[in-house]
């Protein structure tokens, strides 16, 4: 059976067992005359491999240029070498993943897919500020430059096919995918992303990520919210069933009213991460 038929359109799952233990052999479609039109699964495969078996000048050179550039050489180092152990079970298309939530998501372009996938990470003594023990889940982007798909971005928040927003560390010019509003109710929180993106914040990285309004302006697009929308927090207390702390803002968009429900999924307090989990009609809530 090949590959292509082994891997669904919208939900892959696989071990890369058989990959690491039949050595050089596993990643045939690395040679110059077969890296053209490649599924972007095939790269992403080879790219995790070849951190789990150390072969790290395969995988940078599976980054796109821009990238690297983003990360600068030692970041580059860094993300090579945070794993000990890193094996993929479970990928998934990010608009898949949203459109099963509810989203209306255009088709990603020709020359870009994003997937959310899942691992078994065994950190690095250097990477535990990027990994935890056990599962983890990263959105990756990848884009199609000559003929082949690259890694163009590793992160615990969805990229710009979900949420129409280019990182603005970028060189590349990118497309803003029109996001249509994705759901009113509840949001699943997905522990394992959050927990990375509290983990990211301890460390010093993304600081909006402590603050209501920010996490709102910044993940809203991905429930069909224009981060530049009006937004007010209008109460706070705390959730009667899961005893964290909550706070509602208020989100005006056009002639619009929403009322966006944000927790503190892994710690409380001042230094706890925020995480929409749900969003309703102002008029729904009595608004």
């Amino acid at each position: 059976m090949s590959k292509g038929n082994r891997f669904s359109r919208r939900v892959l799952t696989f071990s890369l067992l058989g990959v690491i233990t039949s050595g050089c052999g596993a990643i045939p479609f690395l040679s110059s005359t077969a890296t053209k039109n490649l599924d972007p699964r095939q790269t992403l495969e080879a790219y995790f491999d070849s951190l789990a078996t150390q072969r790290f000048d395969i995988a940078e050179n599976l980054m796109t240029a821009s990238y690297r550039a983003r990360l600068g050489k030692q970041g580059v180092s860094s993300l090579l070498h945070s794993t000990q152990s890193i094996q993929v079970t479970d990928v998934v298309d990010a608009i898949a993943w949203a459109d099963r939530l509810g989203a209306h998501l255009p088709p990603a372009p020709a020359d870009r897919r994003e997937f959310l996938v899942t691992f078994q990470v065994d950190p690095s003594a250097t990477g535990r500020d990027d990994w935890s023990v056990g599962t983890n889940r990263r959105f990756v982007d990848l884009l199609r430059q000559n003929g082949q798909w690259r890694i163009d971005a590793i992160g615990v928040s969805p990229g710009v096919l979900i949420t129409g927003k280019p990182s603005p560390a970028s060189n590349q010019t990118l497309a803003v995918v029109p996001i249509e509003p994705l759901r009113l109710g509840p949001a699943p929180i997905d522990r394992a992303i959050y927990t990375a993106r509290q983990s990211a914040v301890d460390h010093g990285a993304i600081p909006w990520a402590r603050d209501p309004l920010q996490v709102v302006h910044h993940d809203g697009p991905s429930f069909g919210l224009n981060p530049d929308d009006p937004a007010t927090i209008v109460g706070q207390d705390v959730d009667p069933s899961s005893l964290v702390p909550r706070t509602r803002v208020a989100v005006r968009q056009g002639a619009d009213s929403y009322v966006v429900t944000l927790i503190q999924p892994i710690r409380t307090g001042t230094s706890g991460i925020w995480a929409i989990s749900g969003v309703q009609t102002a008029q729904a809530i009595g608004g």
